[in-house]
């Protein structure tokens, strides 16, 4: 059946089999969807790009049936079932008659406030820290549990995930005709061959490894929307096996890329920091500039792609162009930028709140964190909530565990150091011996060294481990006793050591961190 009249028909109340409010459209380069209040309806248009082909009716009916059971993995309270639609003479109909035949197929969904969907509700409102690490959960979650790519297809081979980043160019080049904007995109797609057969060892390593998985594909901040104000991963790519069976950090590049590209900044920083925190993929760090760079050019293309098909003389056609330039901008900034980095250390007593300002610090510079408790947990093979027994804590906080846990926090900064990215290392740091190991890697590594301490005020310190012993909610296992202990053994920051001190619950002066940040040392 022709696009045209089924749209029309689509966009008519009458022909759903329950109460419709207004019809509204969503459309995109590949599908429209249907609002009808409780319902949503996707139409896959019968278009084929390529890397996408929906031009049969088979191919979009086998299509909807992949998008559904792809995307029941992280949003099953939203995809329902894929519906055939009939034609009754002139008319359609959800219901068969007779020996009719299927003319169509959708997707059917149950309908969600489009105002809750990431990429407009951070227009004007941003997550609390709770949703935000809910969501570095449910996609650490689900590409840990996602099947790995099978070992006799290529997909994620090197040689097979540089074919879709190459093949953004060829059609960018055409649509800017400019010598200069050829130039840069001539520079990025070298760029791109180069990192390749730079990082191929490291890139087959992760196929070998099992990091190629059955990912999403397309995480970006419209695929994300708030369902009782918990983020919900929709609308996964199931049209190119190639788009879906990628390496892990390669499908969170996408969201950590649009999260740049709407200037939120410290969200980003937030969500690739507990990521890391709770997948210990730390070793994906030297891949995902790559991929960021990629998911950029990505964007300029489809934006691209969008504006051929509007009027040129239209002011979103105008914007598609702008748009498109932005992202190449964006693409060069990962590949040429070379950021200095720094080891920054949070030292203090148990409850001092080093993990609280440790996550206020993102706001003001672009670091991972890494903290003891999670690390000490990991070591011991217990979850970061775990509540320890007696013999059980003997064990987790004895000296030779101390020992490991810092020799841990010593290989995963040097690891993330190495990969381009500051670090800031969340542990009680007591004693100077276990900071001037960091002070002499930072000197090996030529990144900056640093130290916030939170100075030992006792009241307001109780009161922290009070307040954190009745939440039940930190993988920190501390009580009053030892926090007293730690007191005792405390070595504060000495004359060699760049210091910026704090209070408990005192709150950071972005322009007086900053400038110490900043200062040389």
């Amino acid at each position: 059946m022709d696009l045209i009249p089924l749209i029309d028909q689509l966009s008519a109340s009458d022909l759903y089999p329950h109460p419709v409010e207004v019809i509204t459209t969503i459309e995109t380069h590949i599908s429209i969807v249907f609002l009808t209040g409780q319902f949503a309806y996707k139409l896959k248009k019968p278009v084929n790009f390529g890397f996408l082909d929906f031009s049969t009716l088979e191919q979009r009916k086998n299509f909807c049936s992949l998008e559904l059971a792809l995307n029941k993995r992280t949003a099953p309270e939203i995809y329902l079932e894929a519906v055939p639609l009939y034609a009754h003479h002139d008319r359609l109909s959800f219901t068969q008659s007779n020996d009719s035949e299927p003319v169509e197929y959708l997707v059917k969904m149950n309908q969600f406030n489009p105002n809750y969907v990431l990429g407009r509700f951070l227009r004007e409102n941003t997550l609390e820290f709770e949703q935000i690490e809910n969501l570095a959960t449910q996609i650490s979650n689900f590409h840990q549990q996602a099947e790995a790519c099978p070992a006799d297809l290529i997909y994620g081979h090197p040689d097979d995930a540089v074919h879709p980043m190459l093949e953004n160019f060829p059609s960018l080049i055409q649509t800017f005709e400019h010598p200069e904007v050829r130039y840069r995109l001539t520079q990025l797609a070298q760029w791109t061959h180069f990192k390749q057969k730079q990082l191929y060892s490291l890139l087959e390593g992760r196929k070998n490894d099992g990091f190629v998985k059955a990912c999403h594909g397309d995480m970006h901040l419209d695929n994300i929307t708030l369902i009782n104000e918990k983020p919900v991963l929709f609308d996964g790519i199931e049209f190119n096996d190639q788009f879906r069976w990628i390496d892990t950090i390669n499908d969170l590049a996408f969201l950590l890329i649009d999260l740049d590209y709407r200037q939120q900044t410290a969200l980003r920083r937030q969500l690739l920091s507990l990521y890391m925190n709770q997948t210990s993929d730390y070793k994906a760090l030297e891949l995902l500039r790559f991929y960021q760079a990629y998911r950029a050019m990505v964007r300029a293309k489809i934006t691209a792609l969008r504006y051929h098909q509007l009027d040129k003389n239209s002011r979103e056609a105008e914007d598609c162009w702008q748009m498109a330039l932005d992202y190449i901008k964006q693409a060069e900034g990962y590949a040429y930028d070379v950021p200095d980095t720094k080891i920054i250390l949070m030292q203090g007593i148990a409850g001092s709140g080093k993990s609280h300002y440790a996550q206020q610090l993102l706001n003001e510079v672009d670091a991972i964190i890494i903290s003891s408790d999670i690390e000490r947990k990991r070591l011991y093979g217990v979850s970061p909530l775990h509540r320890v027994t007696e013999e059980e804590k003997t064990e987790l906080y004895s000296a030779e565990m101390n020992q490991r846990t810092y020799e841990t926090l010593y290989d995963l900064t040097e690891t993330i150091v190495k990969a381009g990215y500051s670090v800031i290392v969340d542990a009680t740091f007591l004693k100077y011996q276990h900071r001037e190991v960091f002070m002499e890697l930072a000197e090996k590594l030529n990144a900056d060294y640093r130290v916030v301490y939170i100075e030992p005020e006792i009241n307001l310190i109780e009161q922290n481990i009070e307040q954190r012993l009745y939440k039940n909610d930190s993988p920190s296992d501390a009580t009053i006793d030892i926090m007293h202990r730690h007191l005792e053994q405390l070595e504060p920051p000495s004359h060699d050591e760049e210091v910026f001190k704090l209070t408990p619950h005192e709150n950071i002066c972005p322009e007086t961190f900053k400038s110490w940040l900043n200062r040389p040392i």
